[in-house]
């Protein structure tokens, strides 16, 4: 049985929230909606009254797929919602700020991408999670996927044919660096040999720059490399990237500005160093990661610049259980960090109780940013101002700079 009710708002997860709190995807606000189900939350069936803001989806797979959340809704009020969220988590703690536009980037700008595939019915499925759910929506397109990486769905579909386990399924880890594509691959363990060599002689007809199996390099036609500054780094297998060059562009020169002056920097959770290389060509830069095979990326993309940059020690460092100390900080004039999700508590407590004088928050997690943000200023530290960045197209998703400084 369904009823009608009128949409309020959008929710933090792009869902449309009712006058009685109940959760309903892909409506949005001003709408009526005939839903169905119980509870919090129900299902959309037909829109009665749609929104003058609704528009029609870029994708075929919209709706089902779980990658994104957000095609339904026209640029200007997309954007205007992304805004808030980072508006939304800084006042829940209390943060008053001057929070500048939303930097955007459109659709077929991602660069890296984690596909999932499994074994159904003597075919293979291949794709993203549907929403809410463990089944995989089969692709057919991307429009958030670079062009060169959208054309090729085709042969990744034969190559996860070649390596999906028969049981569970894989990821393939798809990653297009500035001279071609590098593949990872990951089926969760043993592999037969006779699958292993059909791997290889499949890419061997690709053109790929290599292909990597459970996290081991099974064959490199060239060595992948990614420009960083006057840098090129060849990133590990399955290593993080940022999703969207030029989102990552936007938050490097972000951080640079904001630290301009600093002679000694401190770069966490700097990965490969899309930050501290840039850093490097003014300021001495001290890197710390948790991730042996980024740290070793980083001090080699250093070296092989041949002396163009700064100093800059890479060291590898659990930052949630060992943080760099406030005295360690003693001689440090800047900070940049750039945590996973659940964002940097123990490590912004050692750096409220430090002399730091310019810090660059960066997070993909308005949320816990906020939450660290409070850290810092309840040490001392006022906010000067945060920018969001919409590097994750069409989802509740976005990173944001906050120029943090004593």
């Amino acid at each position: 049985m369904s009823e009608s009710i009128q949409i309020e708002r959008l929710g933090r997860q792009g869902d449309g929230i009712a006058a009685d709190g109940s959760f309903v995807p892909f409506a949005l606000p001003g709408e009526t909606v005939s839903v169905s189900g119980s509870g919090d939350k129900r299902r959309l069936e037909t829109i009665t009254a749609p929104s003058p803001h609704r528009v029609e989806p870029v994708c075929r797979h919209f709706g089902i797929c779980g990658g994104c959340q957000m095609q339904h809704l026209a640029a200007a009020q997309y954007l205007e919602w992304k805004h808030g969220l980072v508006m939304e988590a800084l006042a829940r703690e209390g943060i008053e700020t001057d929070v500048k536009p939303i930097i955007s980037f459109g659709a077929h700008r991602r660069r890296r991408v984690i596909f999932t595939a499994i074994r159904a019915e003597g075919s293979v499925l291949f794709g993203f999670s549907q929403k809410q759910t463990n089944r995989i929506t089969d692709l057919s397109q991307c429009p958030v996927l670079l062009p060169q990486i959208e054309a090729r769905l085709a042969e990744f579909r034969e190559l996860c044919a070649i390596l999906a386990p028969k049981k569970g399924t894989m990821k393939l880890t798809v990653l297009a660096c500035d001279n071609g594509l590098d593949i990872a691959a990951n089926n969760g363990g043993f592999t037969l040999e006779k699958a292993r060599q059909a791997a290889l002689a499949f890419a061997g007809t690709r053109g790929w720059l290599r292909l990597a199996l459970n996290g081991e390099t099974l064959i490199e036609f060239s060595r992948p490399l990614i420009s960083i500054g006057k840098a090129q780094v060849a990133p590990p297998p399955e290593g993080f990237v940022q999703a969207v060059a030029g989102a990552e562009e936007a938050m490097a020169q972000l951080a640079i500005s904001h630290l301009s002056g600093s002679r000694h920097v401190a770069d966490l959770f700097c990965g490969f160093g899309a930050f501290a290389l840039r850093l490097a060509e003014q300021s001495t830069v001290l890197a710390a990661d948790s991730s042996g095979a980024a740290i070793a990326a980083l001090d080699r993309a250093w070296r092989e610049t041949g002396g163009a940059l700064k100093a800059l020690k890479a060291e590898r460092r659990d930052l949630f259980r060992r943080p760099l100390m406030a005295e360690e900080l003693a001689k440090t004039d800047g900070v940049v960090f750039d945590p996973p999700r659940a964002g940097a508590e123990e490590q912004a407590r050692e750096l409220a109780r430090s002399k730091v004088g310019r810090i660059a928050a960066i997070s993909c997690n308005p949320v816990t940013l906020a939450r660290d943000l409070r850290i810092l200023i309840d040490g001392g530290y006022r906010v000067k101002a945060v920018t969001p960045v919409d590097q994750f197209v069409f989802t509740p998703h976005l990173e944001a700079v906050a120029e943090v400084e004593r």
